[in-house]
């Protein structure tokens, strides 16, 4: 009787198992065997790492799909948040009301993707729901299983900044790559401004993919790294807790937020210590789970899956792969440009591997004074290029490769050696430095639009040289964005201390007060530095005005 029901079940393509004289449908993940080992943990409350020893548990090769808890809804009939934030548009994220759902959202785009929009309570809802089905100990993962599985599941090459294979991270995870950046502002209007880190590859998706397209890690895991962020069962306390031995979450009573891993397509490859908090009623469109199976410190052979579930997501699989087939490469990034300027001329150069028929390459240069961005050459054959009429001011020069209409990314940017002058009292726009080490330019999100910040001042630092034309005291007062921490920097004049500048309040941009200075006649070097390692600061102006 037993064989002939699950036939029956076979037949229909439902998955169902058999207790007594009930049957009832769930769907069990395939997972991975997860062996008893250690790691070293960073030690977010003091310096260094401390080792965490792992008992063995199986994880979900795959994150949830939406497949797996439509039977959850199905057999229950649960309610799940209908305020999901999903739409996407020229802002990327809350284009309009928050009124997505489990299955009624930007992200759904077919039974096989990962389910999304249900928070941490939908989350854990569900993972007791199928323990009970099961008679099985099915939870949220914790943060040292996810980093224990993507720190020794053989991804290294991968993910480490120097890995061999790091401009191969597209063949194991769907992340912010060449392809991603290239579509979503023509189909979106949400394009990857230079405030995003973008990885030079292509891994042919968009947005989020069937689970499982790429390749697994030695465990036999997929999407670890990149597709959705995962959010695991550990408490956030203050993002210094210590992970306990065996491997087990972080608790606490009370818990209101609990911690993200993994990137997502929408990012790039991550710092993997990072501990990202998600509260517990944040209900969004990029945030998913993966489940795992507790084996009471045994270890267990992997369990196969639900046969309906395997065969539907290889079929979906299949499908999604004959799309992949279609989408052409990019050309790769441009490296090493180099600039010299000779005052009526200034000479590029850069390096590529033209790995690729066909590749051209485009100069942009950008005024730093004015922020206007123009495309100075197309089609240009060598690694070398001449602007023979180069701007009045300060600018910075970017060069990409192309074949045709695709794109790679844009190369390092290198800036003329032009010194523009202020004569003060003046505002002095961030961007218009003289010199500037390591210091980034970007539009600011938050601000005017078009205007441009020098941002996330860590470990930089950037010249102004002004004229004085009568000493005297004057006033200072820069307009900042900051964490909302207590954050300070430095303005020097001629490497001598002038003044310190500290920011507190709330996280955002801010006219902070002025502060008086007294300075000489005649002209100087006006130096922005930070203060302390983690400073993270960014300056839209500086404001000088003449007491």
């Amino acid at each position: 009787m037993v064989k002939k029901i699950l036939s029956i079940c076979v037949a229909l393509s439902c998955t169902q198992a058999y207790a007594g004289s009930q049957i009832v449908s769930y769907f069990e993940p395939p997972t991975a065997s997860i062996p008893a080992g250690s790691f070293m943990a960073k030690d977010h409350a003091g310096e260094g790492r401390y080792k965490v020893n792992m008992q063995p548990f199986q994880m979900a090769k795959y994150e949830l799909t939406v497949s797996e808890f439509r039977k959850f809804v199905e057999d229950t009939g649960y309610k799940a948040p209908t305020n999901c934030m999903h739409e996407i548009g020229p802002g990327w994220f809350g284009a309009s009301e928050r009124d997505g759902s489990w299955d009624d959202n930007f992200f759904n785009l077919s039974e096989y993707h990962p389910v999304v929009c249900i928070g941490t309570k939908g989350a854990e809802d569900y993972a007791k729901w199928l323990s009970d089905k099961t008679g099985k100990q099915y939870r949220l993962m914790s943060e040292a299983q996810w980093l224990y599985v993507i720190r020794t599941g053989g991804y290294h090459d991968y993910i480490s900044e120097n890995g061999k294979k790091r401009n191969q991270v597209c063949e194991i995870a769907n992340l912010a790559d060449q392809h991603a950046k290239a579509m979503t502002g023509k189909i979106y209007q949400a394009p990857y401004t230079s405030a995003y880190t973008i990885e030079d590859c292509n891994d042919k998706e968009i947005l989020s993919s069937t689970v499982g397209l790429f390749k697994a890690d030695k465990y036999g895991v997929h999407d670890l790294l990149g597709n959705i962020q995962e959010v695991v069962a550990d408490c956030y306390v203050d993002g210094k807790q210590r992970f306990p031995q065996g491997g087990g979450p972080v608790t606490q009573e009370n818990c209101t937020s609990r911690i993200a891993k993994g990137s997502s397509w929408h990012w790039e490859v991550p710092d993997l210590d990072r501990r990202g908090e998600m509260a517990d009623d944040f209900i969004a469109a990029i945030e998913g789970f993966r489940l795992v199976l507790d084996t009471n410190g045994k270890a267990l052979p992997a369990q196969a899956g639900s046969i309906e579930f395997v065969a539907g997501l290889a079929k979906a699989q299949k499908q999604a792969k004959i799309i992949h087939a279609q989408i052409a490469d990019y050309p790769s990034q441009v490296a090493k440009l180099a600039l010299k300027d000779k005052g009526q001329k200034v000479t590029l150069t850069w390096q590529h591997d033209k790995d690729m028929a066909g590749t051209t390459y485009k100069v942009i240069r950008q005024d730093l004074i004015s922020n206007e961005e123009q495309v100075i050459a197309k089609g240009v054959t060598e690694l070398k290029f001449v602007d023979t009429k180069p701007s009045k001011h300060k600018a910075r020069y970017k060069v990409t490769a192309q074949i045709g209409e695709r794109e790679g990314l844009a190369s390092n940017t290198v800036d003329s050696n032009t010194i523009f002058t202020h004569a003060l009292p003046t505002r002095i726009q961030a961007e218009a430095f003289s010199e500037g080490t390591n210091v980034a330019v970007r539009n600011s999100s938050q601000e005017p639009k078009h205007d441009l910040v020098f941002a996330n001042m860590r470990n930089t630092s950037a010249d102004y040289q002004i004229k004085v034309s009568k000493a005297g005291k004057y006033t200072l007062q820069p307009r900042v964005f900051h964490s909302g921490e207590k954050q300070s920097f430095a303005v020097m004049l001629n490497d001598e201390l002038l003044k310190e500048i500290t920011t507190t309040g709330e996280n955002g941009w801010q006219t902070a007060k002025a502060v008086p200075v007294t300075l000489p006649k005649g002209t100087h070097t006006l130096t922005i530095k930070p203060i302390g390692e983690r400073t993270r600061l960014s300056i839209n102006w500086l404001d000088v005005k003449k007491l």
